[in-house]
């Protein structure tokens, strides 16, 4: 025994000879010596207390594989006691000085790491630490900031540890160390970061509970991280915060926006992990506090009615955790709207709707402030947009949100209404999945509205529609266009969320209306449509606008849509429901129907929408969005929107048994229309062209009647005026309509009524330069010159526009319409002024002549014949006229040059081709003779050029054939022996049209002698060796 001591205290000694071989020697000694002594003594009769103070000196050899053995050997001595309190007085004093010192004192890692690892053990060890805690935390601060990673995520393990020994001196000093565990939350490794989250979630378990205001920002900001560990780790923290926190009621408003934006998470295991978690919380709120929740457990409030399908119903708890801060949170989230980090932007936008769907009636309460917010963050996220692209990714973003109760398409589509249910409404994706900022700002556009959607349903549409209407009022596109477009889009969403009964009832101001009147005027929706149809919506240019606005009346066609299938639908009583429910429905069914009814009664109402989607639609003067992608995009949606508004008409025609669509049936609803999305897949069966040319004849005299009294009240229109772009579009997409017959109507056609604005309108039945006193300062003509003159080019341009289309190219050409046409529209133009403005109107004025000429002079159809009666003059001329004029090369058709012009055997009679310009008056005649001399002597070589081009159409054109309506009787006249040749111009008006002068030749002032007059003038203006034309037109020709 004596031996054995003495061996024992010589090994100790040789711990600190100058030799380190000999140090090495002692301490395999020593590690074998424990080995043994634990194999024969056990490990509760070791007595370790004489090796613990060399065994700790040795931890600070010189010598890094000493050290390295030496930690080998001392934790052997720890694994071997059940108790190490013996060992600690000695031991923690050199691993504080090792590992808690500002600088390093350890250079290697591995040794650092293995160090650390002799604090984790002793911690294992079922020993009170309380006198120690001091220095394990002085430790923790140091290798909490160490650079080995490794080192790192050892370190919160053992602030963990720690944590759980429930120590009071660590619940009063666990500050210390919390700056170094946060300030791991920005390391560069992930595992690191989900260690750190992790363990700051233990340590705040069993600290002081003011220290979670400080870890709260740091956690928050990791909900952003690239890493979903990382994420995951941040949800199961707050989590368990949530459930376990002894102060947990304190933080309930802080801390559960962390949990809710889990929901939010991209990856699907956290979502489903965040929700797990939020019912627990919720559930353990409900037992906690079930004698306040008593009544509310008891007797719990039926859903809202009107709520979205998908969703389910969040817990009683978990409402009332909402609704008790509700009132902090959500003016904090409409404030995080407009914040600079686009992902702070994304993530409030997110949490709002989450926060309305807990909230669900007790939304009204807080309407003001998500207004306001929303409809600030909309006009936030719309500003991003609009310089970044080219306003295409601003259309459509309505989300396809389906309610309990509203009409689905019959086939199944990817939306929220499928699949099982979740807390918060699933919604498609974005079609680009790079990080951007435009790509960030649509989906907080998407969540905003999707917001809005949700306030629509749960909030009573008169009172939101009274706060908003006051903020709209104060949005101006001069001022604001954002702003605009971004309450534009609010309201969007709160239409399409909107019940369709809170939507048909009657406006406060109107409940006192009397029995037997018409309601359908005083509807809500009624109101709001009204409000979008005044001039300074429709008159908006700017992208956003366009497409908000866009957006506003598709949702308003949507609930027509509705309104209608449910019209045509019974009420839904299966077999398995009782007597009671079966009536219950029955009776709601009636509701809806005569709510449905009141809607779809309102032909003003579809009128206003014909409106504003020929405004949207409209290109404006000083706009060159019709040349992009956007304005191409507009237009093909807003002719979309039109076909579904035409489609609502004609179903209620049909189900109303309107006289206009008597002959039709009702017809079943559609398929599914492929790439479309089921907010803008329409409910009804899709339009055909009869369909959409009753729909316009409906609506168009209507419109063009509001457009003339407008016009007339002003005087005329300004070439950048909201009724000359509505009716350019309508002329634009109209078609044959203009020449159909409104039923009820004493008008003929729109025609008539078109010709008209034309005339006044746009100023064409006027003389240049008539009123040029009235442009004076003093005057009273509110155009300039300038105005004018552009406004003169559109008509001229909508007139030519008009030819284009074959059956009103026909009716046009008739001599009562080509009459009025140059008299009234055309020649006043032609009358020579000075100025550049006056020279571009001429050019304007005589293309457009030579339209309206070619017209009267082909009036049949190229493509309807089977071979070519036209002669080799004949077709140089069409060969001419398709290489110099477009619209004279749409008009003869694309198989004019290559018909067959070789008869076939057995033909019969040949189609001749035939000319209204003979059936014009003397006067018309001579009067565009006249214009047309004066257009050869015009300063734009252009101008001559098509003043000969509209010579000779209008000489080819008289020597034809006339129209069939100008002949009586088999013969068919000359005009060269007609009174319009050979009589006086005064004199033609008091003869017959077929009384033949006595003499064939022209007398004096006829037309006749007015052209034998003009041609040696003709011939000398083309042999002018001064003016190039005469050679070019013979190059030409």
């Amino acid at each position: 025994m004596n031996g054995s001591l003495a061996f024992t205290d010589r090994t100790l000694i040789l711990l600190s000879d100058e030799s380190r071989f000999e140090r090495r020697k002692a301490l395999l000694s020593i590690r074998q010596l424990i080995s043994d002594q634990v194999k024969t003594l056990g490990a509760s009769d070791f007595d370790c207390k004489k090796y613990a103070p060399a065994l700790a000196t040795s931890l600070n050899d010189s010598i890094e594989v000493n050290r390295e053995l030496a930690i080998c050997v001392v934790r052997e001595l720890l694994e071997s006691m059940s108790d190490c309190a013996p060992v600690l007085p000695s031991l923690i004093p050199e691993l504080a000085k090792r590992l808690g010192q500002k600088d390093i004192v350890e250079p290697s890692e591995e040794l650092r790491l293995e160090t650390l690892r002799l604090v984790q053990l002793i911690l294992n060890n079922p020993t009170d630490m309380s006198p120690y805690v001091d220095d394990v935390l002085m430790i923790l601060q140091c290798v909490l900031k160490d650079s080995f990673p490794e080192v790192k995520k050892l370190s919160c393990t053992i602030a963990q540890d720690l944590a759980r020994r429930k120590l009071h001196r660590f619940y009063q000093n666990s500050e210390s160390i919390l700056n170094p565990l946060l300030s791991n939350f920005v390391h560069q490794h992930s595992k690191v970061r989900v260690c750190a989250v992790q363990a700051t979630g233990t340590v705040m378990l069993y600290s002081q509970g003011k220290l979670v205001d400080q870890t709260i920002v740091p956690l928050t900001q990791r909900l952003f991280d690239t890493a979903t560990s990382v994420r995951r780790s941040v949800v199961e923290v707050v989590g368990c915060w949530l459930l376990e926190l002894p102060d947990r009621y304190s933080y309930h408003t802080k801390l559960m926006p962390l949990i809710l934006s889990g929901l939010l998470d991209e990856s699907d295991e956290i979502r489903t992990l965040s929700e797990e978690l939020w019912d627990d919380i919720g559930l353990k709120y409900e037992k906690e506090n079930e004698e306040q929740l008593k009544d509310k457990l008891d007797f719990e409030k039926e859903p809202p009615k009107h709520r979205p399908l998908g969703c389910k119903r969040p817990v009683l708890g978990c409402r009332e955790l909402v609704y008790r801060s509700a009132s902090r949170l959500l003016p904090a989230l409409c404030r995080d709207l407009g914040d600079w980090q686009t992902a702070t932007r994304s993530k409030a936008a997110g949490l709002i709707p989450i926060l309305i769907l807990h909230l669900e009636e007790c939304t009204t309460q807080h309407t003001q402030h998500l207004l306001t917010g929303i409809g600030t963050g909309l006009t936030d996220a719309v500003g991003r947009i609009g310089p970044s692209t080219s306003g295409v990714a601003l259309l459509r973003l309505v989300p396809p949100l389906a309610f309990k109760g509203q009409p689905l398409p019959a086939y199944k589509l990817s939306v929220n209404h499928t699949g099982p249910d979740t807390l918060i409404p699933r919604i498609p994706s974005l079609l680009n999945p790079k990080p951007s900022e435009t790509t960030e700002a649509l989906k907080v556009i998407q969540q905003l509205l999707l917001a809005a959607q949700l306030i629509g349903s749960l909030v009573e549409a008169k009172l939101w529609w009274q706060l908003l209407k006051p903020c709209l009022d104060r949005c101006t596109e001069s001022n604001a266009p954002a702003s605009l477009a971004g309450h534009l889009f609010l309201l969007a969403g709160l239409v399409s969320g909107a019940p369709h009964d809170q939507l048909t009832s009657l406006m406060d101001s109107d409940q006192t209306m009397t029995e037997g009147s018409d309601t359908s005027s005083s509807i809500l929706i009624h109101h709001i449509v009204v409000y979008l149809i005044t001039s300074d919506l429709l008159s908006v240019i700017s992208f956003g606008a366009k497409a908000a606005l866009l957006e506003c009346a598709s949702m308003a066609v949507r609930r027509l849509e509705e309104a209608i299938v449910r019209l045509r639908s019974g009420p839904n009583t299966d077999s398995e429901s009782t007597e009671k429910e079966a009536q219950d429905r029955i009776a709601e069914h009636a509701d809806s129907s005569a709510s449905d009814a009141i809607l779809l009664q309102d032909k003003q109402l579809r009128s206003w929408l014909f409106e504003i989607l020929l405004a949207v639609g409209a290109v404006w003067a000083d706009n060159e969005s019709c040349a992009t992608d956007f304005g191409s995009a507009v237009l093909q949606l807003t002719d979309e929107v039109m076909r579904r508004l035409a489609s609502c008409e004609r179903d209620y025609g049909v189900y109303s048994k309107d006289p206009d669509y008597e002959c039709l049936q009702p017809r079943p609803t559609p398929g599914p229309e492929s790439g479309q999305p089921f907010y803008q897949t329409s409910l009804l069966e899709p339009t055909i062209p009869d369909d959409l040319d009753r729909f316009y004849v409906k609506h168009m005299l209507p419109l063009f009647q509001r457009l003339k009294a407008s016009q007339t009240e002003s005087g005329s229109w300004h070439p950048r005026s909201v009724g000359l772009a509505i009716f350019s579009r309508c002329l634009q997409t109209s078609g044959p309509a203009l020449l159909m017959k409104p039923s009820g109507s004493t008008t003929d056609t729109c025609l008539d009524i078109v010709l008209q604005l034309l005339e006044q309108g746009c100023r064409l039945n006027r003389s240049p330069g008539a009123s040029a006193t009235d442009k004076s300062p003093v005057g009273t003509d509110p155009l300039t010159m300038a105005s004018e003159a552009e406004l003169r080019l559109r008509g001229l341009l909508l007139l030519t526009r008009l030819t284009d289309n074959g059956p009103i190219r026909k009716v046009l050409a008739s001599p009562t319409h080509l009459n009025r046409c140059l008299t009234q529209l055309v020649l006043p133009a032609c009358v020579w002024r000075a100025g550049r403005t006056a020279e571009a109107m001429r050019k304007a004025a005589v293309t457009c002549l030579v339209a309206l000429l070619a017209a009267a002079t082909s009036t049949y159809d190229v493509e309807e014949t089977a071979t070519d009666s036209r002669t080799a003059e004949e077709v140089r001329l069409d060969l001419w006229l398709a290489n110099h004029i477009e619209s004279v090369k749409r008009l003869l058709g694309p198989k004019a040059l290559q018909i067959d012009r070789t008869p076939s055997k057995g033909e019969g009679i040949k189609p001749v081709r035939i000319s209204s310009l003979s059936g014009l008056s003397a006067q018309v005649l001579s009067l565009l003779l006249t214009r047309l001399g004066g257009l050869l002597e015009d300063d734009l070589e252009a101008t001559r050029k098509m003043a000969c081009l509209n010579l000779t159409i209008l000489f080819n054109g008289l020597l034809l054939p006339p129209t069939s309506d100008m002949v009586r009787g088999d013969d068919i006249p000359s005009f060269l022996s007609s009174p319009s040749w050979l009589s006086p111009v005064t004199a033609t008006q008091d003869q017959d049209d077929h009384q033949q002068p006595a003499s064939l030749c022209p007398l004096p002032n006829s037309f006749g002698d007015q052209v034998y007059r003009f041609y040696p003038n003709l011939v000398r203006r083309l042999n002018d060796a001064k003016d190039p034309l005469g050679s070019r037109i013979s190059q030409d020709e």
